[in-house]
């Protein structure tokens, strides 16, 4: 996986909290679930982390390349080419949450499913993986939500 050769210096930068927050707030989706995806997908900033399927998951929150191939169209309408998307999915933290706010909002509008089966589209489609990753994320969205609650004013999506 590389890039160009140049970026600007600004465009290395962790996940903080806060811009995770920022994130939810702005793509309207439950901060303690998105919180629970980096978490599980455990990635850092400058991860990628090849599949066996020749798929790279990209930086804190594992966007998978074949994620960003089908979002290159809407990210062309931003002037973000794919290198660009790579790069700042890779070494920007806060970029890389938003890109999967961006996504978990667009699999929880589309979806007819249950809540959780919805935000677990963000991993797979397909059933007996969809399940698995809900094992994982609803423990870890449970404990975040626990903590946010106990540090910062909490309102409602409105699914559970």
């Amino acid at each position: 996986m590389s890039g160009p050769a140049y970026y600007a210096v600004e465009s290395y930068r962790p996940a903080t909290l806060q811009c995770v927050l920022a994130s939810a707030v702005k793509r309207n989706v439950p901060a303690n679930v998105l919180l629970a995806i980096g978490q599980h997908e455990a990635g850092k900033e400058g991860s990628a982390i090849r599949n066996s399927n020749g798929t790279y998951d990209l930086g804190r929150t594992g966007i998978n390349t074949k994620t960003l191939n089908d979002m290159l169209p809407e990210l062309a309408r931003y002037g973000v080419s794919r290198d660009q998307a790579i790069h700042y999915l890779r070494y920007d933290g806060c970029y890389n949450y938003d890109m999967a706010a961006y996504l978990l909002q667009k699999h929880l509008s589309a979806c007819n499913a249950d809540f959780w089966t919805c935000a677990a589209y963000y991993h797979s489609k397909t059933p007996e993986y969809n399940l698995r990753y809900q094992s994982y994320i609803i423990p870890l969205a449970k404990a975040w939500g626990d903590y946010l609650s106990k540090h910062y004013t909490v309102r409602s999506m409105g699914r559970d």
